[in-house]
């Protein structure tokens, strides 16, 4: 078995390298040919996973976060060779969806038992862009930006939760126009989340119910409150409880058009801001060859 790792150097705080290399051990020991190819800035990990495919590797996997993931499977689409995950980033939240550990070397050895399957991948624009998790704007978008910007060494959920509490003093709604399999909705809101997979921001799960195989994508929109009740119920969204508030909605269908009605507005796209509204996302039912965990061992 010839795998190649493309390891994200930045992820996690500068995890992605140290994950790496103990994921190469485990492989190592397992008799698996390893090597290893690190990025050095947007959208590189597309064009060597395209390059590792074109080698011969017998997989693709990406070391580092939701991000590196979505960019591995755009480079290896049609290619016919499965890509996994070695979790290395700042929330993992994919890694969460299917049951991936999210230390590196238990998650090496959870791939060696595990086996190749179909999943979707979601759009964006055409195929401008891929996204394998979770899309969002608005207030989500917004946090993301902020911890984007910080200084130190600080990640996952303590880190989120920090800009979070930063961004709701000065949280303004989107007014959105979102058109959902045909059915429209518009107003202020305080995010829009399009999912392939159920959480997002280190643990939120966002869209409980989503699943990463079944042909449809889920659009969970949060409809304008006050800072008081969103502060009130945002721990819900990590218990998966929020989807029964009355300004929760929840649409599953295969297309969703988004529009902003005061001009662009950034989107996040698997944990990072990489396009603005307007934009159009439709489900890819079964676009994506990945290679999923075996059971956690103990």
């Amino acid at each position: 078995m010839r795998v190649t790792l493309i390891v994200n150097p930045a992820a996690g705080c500068s995890r992605g390298v140290a994950a790496a290399a103990m994921a190469a051990e485990e492989f190592a020991r397992a008799g698996w040919e390893v090597s290893q190819a690190l990025t050095q800035g947007p959208g590189d990990a597309i064009e060597l996973a395209r390059a590792a495919a074109e080698a011969g590797c017998d997989a693709v996997l990406a070391c580092g976060g939701d991000g590196t993931l979505s960019q591995v499977l755009a480079g290896l689409l049609d290619s016919g060779i499965p890509a996994g995950i070695i979790p290395a980033g700042t929330g993992n939240d994919f890694a969460r969806t299917i049951g991936l550990s999210r230390h590196p070397r238990h998650a090496a050895r959870q791939l060696l038992r595990g086996k190749v399957a179909s999943i979707d991948l979601l759009q964006v624009n055409d195929g401008a862009l891929w996204s394998v998790n979770v899309m969002g704007l608005g207030f989500d978008a917004q946090v993301t930006l902020r911890m984007n910007g910080r200084t130190g060494s600080g990640a996952g959920l303590a880190t989120y939760l920090i800009a979070v509490a930063r961004e709701l003093i000065t949280y303004r709604p989107t007014r959105l126009r979102v058109t959902v399999d045909g059915e429209t909705w518009q107003g202020p809101a305080v995010l829009l989340a399009v999912a392939n997979a159920r959480s997002y921001g280190a643990g939120m799960k966002i869209a409980p119910m989503a699943e990463v195989d079944d042909g449809r994508l889920d659009v969970v929109l949060v409809e304008h409150i006050g800072r008081l009740e969103l502060l009130y119920n945002f721990p819900r969204v990590f218990r998966g409880t929020h989807t029964s508030h009355p300004a929760v909605h929840i649409w599953r269908g295969t297309q969703v058009a988004i529009e902003t009605l005061d001009g662009p507005a950034p989107v996040l796209v698997d944990g990072d801001v990489q396009c603005r509204t307007p934009l159009t996302v439709r489900v890819s039912p079964g676009r994506a060859r990945l290679l999923m965990p075996g059971a956690r061992e103990g």
